[in-house]
């Protein structure tokens, strides 16, 4: 909830300055649901208790992630029973006029309930409105009962723990604060595919499927006479062994005339994607066939099931189902490192990301909407007249897998993997209910390109970033993003 320091609140002409008349205090003014409320020159406000929530026989108030309540204007039918169960009597039942099928219509809905949206927080020109966290007072006074209760227990010679409900065995957590892997520098890579062809695991992937040559020299490492580089033959040396064309990964070679000869054309092959080690697969895998050990992927082919809950939480989308195996997990054997003709792949260690602060960062929470551990919080602090600032904090849950950085659309989240995902603009939508907006004003705020005023969204000019739609405090916003890979 939102409270107030009665020593430092005010109502003084700092206070009524900045609204229009003058006389109404700021923090009131500001307040879009009229959840302030001036009581002998203090304010007051919806304690979010959630009495109206609970009571509302149509459903029609909701609680949001931030820990305030909205109303659903759809469902609610003005029937009164939040304004009178209200147990500090803050809430008033308003009249609106609404359109319904073509017709002015007056309808009646309440006023008075928190959304914890902050704004009062922020104007408050004596710092007297603020955050209050109930479960955290809870938090502590649990813990002082159980501090009091091991007290007792000990005095009268008990041992110091309580009793506890028994539950099954739980797969033990896997943490980890350092991660391996390989890394291919793309300004050395020269594309020639071989590392993609070579990896036992098949945890490297082209970007696009190239038909020609790309010229990796696997038929020169696989000659006996060293009769051909990179699909150019030695007629002199060359024996017709057959070696170059059984083992050639794009099928670039033939015999005509009784001479090995290519009969397609170079071409580049991007290696785009591939594993690194973040162990989402083995995390996830409901049979136990992957198993991370000492940062190596490894993969039991007879207890897997085909299941294929590896092949949708892989980040890296190399996780792949060949006939009656799904590919993909890296080992770090290091044959790619060896083999890179220009040395281009290295290991590389990953540290798990702690805070992110920089200015490009525009907290729009893709970041925390795309993670598949539920360990970014993205915290904003809003300030009146400047640019709003944050910072994007990781807890322990964090696996390294960079879903995060693939997705950021200012690339602020650091990106190991060289692989980017960008919104699919036109299998994507974005949408406002009004029934559900009280035109607070924080998509204005938040939004990074102006896209959005007051709920309505300029979709031309909008880039689905979802900052709208993660600051709403009743989710009057509305996001569907399809994601396509970036064109390098």
């Amino acid at each position: 909830m939102i409270i107030t320091d009665v020593f430092k609140c005010l109502k003084d002409e700092r206070c009524t300055e900045g609204s229009k008349d003058k006389n109404t205090p700021i923090c009131v003014e500001v307040c879009p649901t009229g959840a302030v409320v001036i009581i002998d020159d203090k304010s007051y406000s919806c304690i979010t208790c959630g009495t109206c929530a609970r009571e509302c026989p149509n459903k029609a108030i909701k609680k949001n992630k931030f820990g305030g309540y909205y109303v659903d204007r759809r469902r609610c039918n003005g029937c009164r029973t939040c304004e009178i169960l209200c147990p500090i009597g803050i809430i008033k039942m308003e009249k609106e006029e609404k359109v319904i099928n073509n017709r002015r219509k007056e309808v009646v809905y309440p006023k008075g309930i928190c959304v914890m949206c902050g704004l009062c927080v922020e104007v408050c020109p004596h710092s007297a409105r603020r955050f209050f966290y109930s479960g955290d007072l809870k938090d502590r006074k649990n813990r002082a009962l159980l501090d009091k209760y091991i007290q007792i227990l000990a005095r009268i010679g008990k041992k110091e723990k309580l009793p506890i409900e028994e539950k099954g065995e739980l797969k033990p957590k896997r943490v980890s604060n350092l991660r391996t892997s390989i890394y291919i520098d793309r300004d050395l890579c020269k594309n020639c595919g071989r590392c993609i062809y070579l990896c036992p695991r098949e945890t490297i992937l082209e970007k696009d499927t190239v038909d020609g040559c790309t010229r990796c020299n696997i038929c020169g490492d696989v000659c006996p006479k060293g009769a051909i580089v990179e699909g150019v033959v030695d007629e002199e040396k060359c024996v017709l062994c057959w070696n170059c064309i059984r083992k050639c990964p794009k099928d670039a070679l033939r015999i005509e005339n009784f001479k090995v000869v290519k009969v397609k054309d170079d071409k580049k092959t991007i290696p785009s994607r591939y594993c690194i080690n973040c162990g989402l697969c083995a995390d996830n895998c409901p049979r136990g066939a992957l198993r991370v050990k000492d940062g190596r992927i490894l993969y039991d082919e007879s207890i897997c099931d085909l299941c294929e809950t590896c092949v949708k939480v892989c980040p890296q989308e190399v996780r792949i189902k060949r006939d009656k195996k799904i590919t993909g997990a890296c080992t770090l054997c290091g044959i790619c490192i060896e083999e890179c003709p220009e040395k281009a792949i290295s290991f590389k260690k990953v540290e798990k990301f702690q805070v992110i602060r920089d200015e490009r960062c525009i907290y729009c929470g893709t970041c925390g909407d795309v993670c598949p551990v539920d360990a970014i919080t993205v915290k904003i602090k809003l300030r009146k007249g400047d640019k709003d600032t944050g910072e994007v904090i990781f807890n322990e849950n964090c696996v390294m897998c960079e879903k995060c950085a693939i997705h950021c659309p200012r690339d602020v989240i650091p990106n190991t993997t060289g692989y980017k995902k960008v919104v699919d603009r036109e299998n994507s939508y974005i949408w406002t209910d009004f029934d559900l907006c009280i035109r607070c004003g924080l998509c204005n705020r938040i939004c990074p390109v102006d896209a959005v005023d007051m709920g309505d969204i300029d979709e031309e000019r909008c880039e689905y970033c979802s900052a709208c739609a993660n600051i709403c405090p009743t989710n009057a916003i509305n996001i569907y993003r399809t994601w396509v890979e970036k064109k390098m």
